[in-house]
């Protein structure tokens, strides 16, 4: 029997790299573990896997097309000559992790499946699939729905969230515009025109979380930042929720919905609870997009994963309090019945003396 399995991951943001032409810093590059992920992909193309029925999973925010370097203008118009040229950007700027996915996808019985995310909103359009297809070769598909196989629900997470939601039936804006752009949600927006900002004078900002323990730790620590940071976001918040643009849609349920979840940490393990419990022909729930990883047994012969993220990660919860970088992913293997079973693995990779540490 051939070997068979599936590996998931999610959240890597990969940008357009952590170097400028200029020689300067990119401070909005996340993605930092080119050489673990190439060794990773290595692994699973040798050994007891060289001929082996491997599938990469990539569940979304694989990619970050929301916003790569500083000087974009206009950044969040996401055209698709925008994301293409984005994408492009990302391939020329991950030079290492792109030809690695490629002699994945070209080496026998093994191919990657991109799921879409709300980093990864590009891979809407036909243009960036295409770019990618190209690049990888013809084992590489898109998905921009839930992925369902063998009594396995693997899905990004993001729509589960006010702040993050896409409107499937209107995943593009055209009225009044000169050419189509993706319909953003407010969680986007925030990315590209707030914390990005942000980021310039607190390169740690987008690396905290829970987010709400960190402006308790920042009104007492670094108050004025704090004040202004909140009186900057509410102020954007309702800049961006009341005042009309062609370039916008959005709702007044959707705004209520945003300013209950505020408050609260993301977390999946409802949803994928009430999966497991709906369907009764869906045994394993794999989400990413929250950024801490899970491993549950919701009830006999049922569990939820979620793979967490590849970037480093500033934790105030008491549980994983520090800073730490976990190349999580969900391993499902398959037994001598065709029977699917996941598993929560970490990356460790190979045994090295030194690595790079990022630039700041």
């Amino acid at each position: 029997m051939t070997l068979k399995c599936k590996i998931v991951v999610s959240d890597f943001h990969i940008g357009g790299g952590p170097i400028l032409e200029d020689g300067s810093v990119n401070y909005l590059e996340d993605f930092f573990y080119d050489d673990p992920f190439v060794e990773f992909l290595e692994y699973y193309c040798q050994g007891i896997y060289e001929k082996a029925d491997v599938e990469l999973i990539c569940n979304g925010d694989f990619f970050n097309h929301l916003h790569l370097f500083p000087d974009e203008v206009d950044p969040d118009i996401l055209t698709e000559k925008v994301c293409v040229q984005r994408t492009q950007w990302i391939i020329k700027g991950h030079p290492k992790v792109f030809e690695a996915l490629r002699q994945f996808a070209k080496t026998q019985g093994h191919h990657i499946i991109f799921i879409l995310g709300n980093h990864d909103c590009g891979l809407l359009w036909p243009g960036v699939q295409k770019v990618l297809m190209d690049y990888l070769g013809e084992g590489t598909r898109i998905h921009l729905e839930p992925l369902i196989f063998d009594g396995v629900y693997v899905e990004h997470g993001n729509n589960y969230f006010a702040d993050s939601l896409f409107n499937p039936r209107r995943y593009f804006l055209t009225k009044n515009l000169p050419e189509p752009i993706i319909n953003l949600p407010w969680g986007c927006f925030v990315v590209i025109n707030y914390s990005s900002k942000v980021r310039r004078r607190k390169p740690y900002f987008s690396k905290v979380y829970p987010m709400r323990h960190y402006i308790r730790w920042a009104l007492i620590h670094e108050t004025l930042f704090a004040i202004k940071s909140l009186i900057g976001i509410a102020v954007y918040f309702i800049k961006l929720r009341f005042f009309r643009s062609p370039t916008r849609r959005s709702s007044f349920f959707t705004t209520l919905n945003i300013l209950k979840e505020i408050s609260i940490d993301q977390n999946l393990d409802i949803v994928a609870k009430r999966i497991l419990l709906i369907h009764q022909n869906i045994s394993l729930v794999i989400f990413g997009h929250t950024h801490t990883f899970r491993y549950k047994q919701v009830m006999p012969g049922k569990r939820y994963i979620n793979t967490g993220l590849w970037n480093e990660k500033l934790n105030l919860d008491p549980q994983e309090l520090g800073k730490s970088t976990r190349f999580t992913y969900a391993y499902v293997a398959y037994d001598d019945y065709h029977r699917p079973q996941g598993f929560l693995k970490e990356w460790k990779g190979t045994h090295k003396v030194t690595r790079d540490l990022p630039l700041y």
